[in-house]
């Protein structure tokens, strides 16, 4: 299980919310509510007060599958999730935050599983605001607490990731735009733990197209949108190819997954907010327990102090 881009997006919505330059473009944060950043592990969050320096973020998560970076991690199962994010506005254009993300499946995933899977995220993510570009970059803890496996029961395992990303927002008409690039390297795992999902040396690129458009036929006030959100990525031998004959296939390098994410976000209030989406996913790279196309949804629930 790895960590995707969520970290970044809540930042650059952290900087373009302190930033008089995008003070009419704050909604493209609600990209953030089904992971345009992390996929599902992103928070669905409120948009956060932008006089304070410090901001908190909570949501709780369901989604129908643990689909990341075009794996479906854990099979057969959905994931219930809690996102613990503080902020830090450092300056109008500075934001650093660490949006920790503990998860655990619903369900077993394989018969000799011990107990459903867990995991613990602990990112950190610094984010620079100059005009309507906004450069990051960031560290990743994961903390994976029986991990599933077709070859073993599971255990726990420890990994360490780096990342860096740019970002472009702009307007026409009502709509929000913001095409991103994040790239993420893979420092490996510690001493005297079983085992990491990902080797180190290895990266990820994503190149992504976000917009949100406000449902006004909905909601006059705006407080309604829809956050599609766009990716083409790239393994650099960062996830495997399926079982062949017990083992697995070298580590994979090329053209990953196409997704595509649909949400729409209900700001209730200035604290509270209302995320459901869907998505889908095609691979053709015969990537390990991952079928051709998936389909997967989920809803949360945001709040913001």
């Amino acid at each position: 299980m790895k960590h995707m881009n969520n970290v970044a997006l809540i930042a650059i919505t952290a900087v373009a919310a302190m930033s008089a330059v995008k003070a009419d473009t704050n909604s493209v944060g609600d990209t953030n509510s089904v992971g345009t950043g992390k996929d599902v592990k992103a928070p669905v969050v409120a948009a956060a007060p932008a006089a304070s320096p410090f901001n908190l973020n909570i949501s709780e998560n369901y989604d129908s599958r643990y689909m990341f970076r075009g794996v479906n991690e854990v099979p057969n199962t959905g994931i219930l999730s809690t996102t613990f994010s503080p902020i830090w506005h450092i300056t109008a254009n500075d934001t650093l935050t660490v949006p920790i993300w503990y998860a655990t499946a619903v369900g077993k995933t394989f018969p000799n599983g011990l107990q459903n899977y867990r995991e613990l995220d602990v990112p950190v993510s610094y984010t620079h605001a100059i005009g309507n570009w906004t450069l990051g970059a960031g560290y990743q803890l994961y903390v994976y607490i029986n991990q599933p496996s077709a070859t073993h029961p599971g255990g726990t395992g420890i990994q360490n990731e780096v990342n860096v990303n740019v970002a472009y927002t702009y307007k026409t008409g009502i709509v929000t735009w913001t095409p991103a690039l994040f790239y993420y390297y893979e420092l490996g795992t510690v001493n005297n733990y079983t085992y990491g999902s990902v080797n180190a040396g290895s990266s990820f690129l994503s190149p992504q197209l976000a917009a949100s458009v406000p449902l006004n036929f909905l909601k006059s006030d705006g407080s309604i949108t829809f956050n599609p959100n766009v990716q083409y990525n790239f393994s650099f031998a960062y996830n495997d190819g399926s079982y062949n004959n017990g083992a697995l296939t070298k580590p994979y390098s090329g053209a990953n997954n196409f997704q595509v994410q649909l949400p729409i976000t209900w700001q209730i209030t200035k604290l509270v907010s209302l995320t459901g989406y869907v998505a889908y996913s095609y691979q053709g790279a015969n990537l390990i327990q991952t079928a051709p196309s998936t389909v997967w949804g989920g809803a949360s629930v945001g709040l913001s102090f």
